[in-house]
């Protein structure tokens, strides 16, 4: 499994965080510490292998759960369907 980055656009640079790959494998969902939340978090990926790239965006709606440390998002896709380049 590759390595798949949060991206949050700020300022005219884009910034990236890294999302627990060894939960996410496990439980199929993003956990995402609080203080990594803000407006603006996405998730590159593509419909399908030849499609232009789409942001599902983590937005306070998408929490399916929470604890008093993570925010829990759904992972909707297929690992392939991941931007996985950390550009």
């Amino acid at each position: 499994m590759s390595t798949y980055y949060l991206r949050v656009e700020t300022h005219n640079r884009t910034r990236k965080i890294l999302i627990d790959m060894a939960y996410l494998a496990k439980h199929n969902n993003i956990r995402l510490p609080k203080y990594y939340y803000e407006e603006g978090l996405y998730l590159p990926y593509k419909l399908d292998s030849n499609s232009i790239t789409e942001r599902y965006k983590l937005t306070k709606d998408k929490i399916i759960k929470e604890d008093d440390d993570h925010y829990f998002f759904k992972f909707p896709f297929k690992h392939s369907q991941v931007v996985d380049t950390a550009v």
